[in-house]
């Protein structure tokens, strides 16, 4: 039985004994009186003071379970809004697209040979960059440009309000090319869109080909500049939870493996 519920028993149990006690008193002090007798003002005066003690106890009881719902109510929301969020992270980096610079964006006029061979890498890379501490990475399925749908440049990382508390915060450009990627990489001057709020230890882990060891594992760092792929996992910590996301695009064939192998051999 909830803690409210006996206080009100008791103390309803303890002002019928004190009325009883009084009634005792009263008829015992005086005379008989005939039936057709009122009530005394000591009586009325009785009545009306358990009347309102039994009305601030019904009150309070109500007050007490009208703060509990609304209490239980707002932790509802609350947990509400956070599966959404993270529903919402689910989808955007599940729909992570492995993107690569077009050549029309970059400088292949270039008179050295040595920057021109820099630039094509360029143009065969995916655009993404993780580190335990920040991702950024393009995707098809914006957050905060929904009015203008399309290839975005998304930055998830540490952030701080106004106020000190810290969050997993989103910031999101428009894809302009290798530009609007490498101005990402740096942690965004606007506020951010807050993700997951009141968290205090956040990290990211990538999981993909290890080229080395020649099987698949967890890495605390991925540089598709240098893998020339993206993982094929994300997996985001933040304090005692985490959220394991899939992504669905990749790159896939024997002929990228090798030029894969080739490129970091020649590193």
């Amino acid at each position: 039985m909830p803690r409210s519920a006996v206080a009100v028993c008791g103390l309803r149990s303890a002002v019928c004994g004190l009325w009883s006690v009084v009634r005792r008193s009263c008829f015992a002090s005086r005379r008989p009186l005939s039936a057709s007798s009122g009530f005394t003002l000591l009586e009325v005066i009785i009545a009306f003071t358990i009347l309102g003690l039994m009305s601030g106890l019904i009150f309070s009881s109500f007050r007490m379970s009208l703060n509990s719902y609304e209490k239980s109510q707002e932790r509802l929301d609350v947990e509400a809004r956070k599966r959404v969020l993270q529903d919402l992270i689910k989808r955007q980096i599940g729909s992570l697209f492995p993107v690569r610079p077009s050549a029309s964006f970059l400088d292949l006029q270039a008179a050295d040979a040595q920057q021109t061979q820099q630039t094509r890498v360029f143009a065969q890379m995916p655009l993404f960059s993780g580190t335990s501490e920040a991702v950024t990475f393009a995707t098809v399925a914006p957050l905060m440009l929904q009015e203008n749908p399309g290839l975005t440049i998304v930055h998830y990382g540490l952030a701080q309000d106004e106020w000190g508390n810290t969050y997993l915060g989103a910031a999101e450009a428009s894809y302009m090319g290798l530009e609007s990627f490498m101005s990402m990489l740096d942690p965004p001057t606007r506020t951010p869109l807050a993700l997951i709020e009141d968290i205090v230890d956040l990290s990211f882990q990538y999981y993909g080909f290890d080229p080395q060891s020649q099987s698949y594992d967890w890495f605390d760092s991925w540089n598709g500049e240098e893998l020339l792929a993206i993982p094929l996992a994300i997996r985001i910590d933040y304090d005692e939870n985490h959220i394991l996301v899939p992504i669905n695009a990749s790159f896939t064939g024997s002929q990228f493996r090798q030029g894969m192998q080739r490129f970091i051999q020649g590193r």
